[in-house]
Formats: structure tokens, C-alpha cells, sequence
């Protein structure tokens, strides 16, 4: 913007008189919150404060509305040019920049596939290459042309070597490595994690059989096997006939009486 326009920008709006008003709100407000109990006799006089103050803000966000909007009104021509330019050169690069992008995206590709093979061609011959795939060796990254193909096999086989040594530990010093290899080659290559997790499946595993075997337990003692005995009593008195059917109930068994004569 030339001198010249800026000459004939409106002045900024300056409250002239905001010190003073300050001054006299602050006091304003200081004097109602020394009001430590609010009662029938000072009720009045607070409302009328608040009011007063309320009256003050009112004006101010009056004024500060109307100098915005004068504002607002003078320079939104200028708001206007400025984004039909920056419109403008949106529109205007769109094909040439999806170009760019295409290509760009076509070169990544073609590198993605010479890294691929590469990772073929050095895996041919490695232990665990039926495990080791190129998707967890591969990041985006390496795409880029900052990243060159000789670091970029510095990297392969640093990362071979870790995930080597890795999965021999794990045959050598875990009692499940098949379990523990899947955990790890599902996990993003994490040892300790894959380690951590399979000792909590076998904590798991213990603690749901030890559950079940408790189960079979009670539910073998619900299902006590049951007999059939037959009693016979002699000699007993009609006074005992009902005590003695009594007590069998109690026992909550079934009972066939049959009397001899």
C-alpha cells in the first residue's frame, strides 16, 4: 500500500479518555465487592451500582461496534482484491501443480520398486526371509530424494541384523518361540513387548484353567452320585409312623411306605 493510501486510512480510534474510565469502573466495582453482606438496607444501592456500570459498557460496546464497522466498510474493497489475486494464482497453477504432484508421485513409485527389489535380492539368501517382509522393513520416508539407495541399504541391513538377533533369542529362550514369533512379527517387531504380552496369555491361560477346574469341582460335588436303599423296620409303633415320615422329608429324598401285614 502506497503512502498515499495509508494517508487516507481513517485514524485508529483512540479512547482519550480510557484511563479515566478505568480509574472510575475500577472504583466503581472495588466499592460493590466491599459489600461483605448484602441486606434489604444496601440491596438498592448495589442494584443501582451494577446498573450504572452496565450503562457504561453498554456505550462502550456501542462505540467499539461503530468504529469497527467504519473500518470494516473502507477497507473490504481492498479485502476483496487481495483474495480475486490470491484466487488467482490458486486457479492459475492447479494443473501445473497436480503435474508436479504426479510426476513426484511417479518417481517415488519407481524408487519404491527399486528398494523392493533390492530388499528381495538381499533377503534371497538371510535367514527368517519367510518371516521378514519387505512391508516391515519399507517407510515412505525412504522415497524421498533426500534418501539415498546406498543409505537406504545401510538400513536394510542394520534392521536385518536387529530382527536376526531378535527372533534367535526367542527360539533359544522362550518356551513357545512359534507363539512369541507371531506375537512379534504382528506387533510392529517389538521383542520385549511380544515377550511381555505372551507371559500375560500364559498368566491368562492359568488363571481361566484354574477357574474351570474349579467349576468341574463343584459342579462334580452338585452332581453326587445318587443310590437306592431299602429299609425295612420292624415292629414299629403307628405313634412313630409320622415322625419317621417327617425326618424323611427332611432329607428331602423319595420314600415308598409299605406297610406288612
Amino acid at each position: 500500500m502506497s503512502e498515499d493510501e495509508n494517508k487516507l486510512l481513517p485514524q485508529v480510534p483512540v479512547l482519550s479518555e480510557y484511563d479515566v474510565v478505568k480509574t472510575e469502573l475500577e472504583a466503581k466495582i472495588k466499592k460493590l465487592n466491599s459489600i461483605t453482606e448484602l441486606t434489604e438496607e444496601n440491596k438498592k444501592e448495589v442494584k443501582t451500582g451494577i446498573a450504572e456500570i452496565n450503562k457504561v459498557k453498554e456505550r462502550i460496546s456501542r462505540y467499539r461496534i461503530d468504529k469497527t464497522n467504519r473500518f470494516l466498510e473502507y477497507i473490504q474493497p481492498y479485502v476483496d482484491k487481495c483474495k480475486e489475486l490470491e484466487k488467482l494464482c490458486d486457479t492459475g497453477l492447479a494443473d501445473i501443480k497436480q503435474k508436479v504432484k504426479d510426476l513426484e508421485n511417479a518417481e517415488k513409485a519407481l524408487k519404491k520398486e527399486t528398494i523392493s527389489k533390492a530388499f528381495e535380492l538381499f533377503m534371497a539368501t538371510k535367514d527368517y526371509s519367510n518371516f521378514l517382509k519387505f512391508e516391515m522393513f519399507f517407510d515412505e520416508k525412504m522415497c524421498n530424494k533426500s534418501v539415498s539407495l546406498n543409505v537406504i541399504q545401510n538400513q536394510l541391513e542394520t534392521w536385518y541384523n536387529q530382527r536376526k538377533s531378535d527372533i534367535d533369542f526367542i527360539k533359544k529362550q522362550t518356551d513357545d518361540c512359534d507363539k512369541v514369533t507371531s506375537i512379534y512379527l504382528n506387533n510392529g517387531l517389538n521383542l520385549t513387548q511380544a515377550i511381555e504380552t505372551y507371559q500375560s496369555q500364559i498368566k491368562s491361560e492359568a488363571e481361566i484353567a484354574a477357574i474351570m477346574a474349579s467349576d468341574v469341582a463343584a459342579a462334580t460335588e452338585t452332581f453326587e452320585k445318587k443310590i437306592d436303599i431299602v429299609v425295612t423296620i420292624k415292629q414299629l409303633p403307628k405313634s412313630k409312623g409320622a415322625a419317621l415320615e417327617q425326618f424323611l422329608n427332611s432329607l428331602g429324598v423319595e420314600f415308598n411306605v409299605e406297610v406288612v401285614k
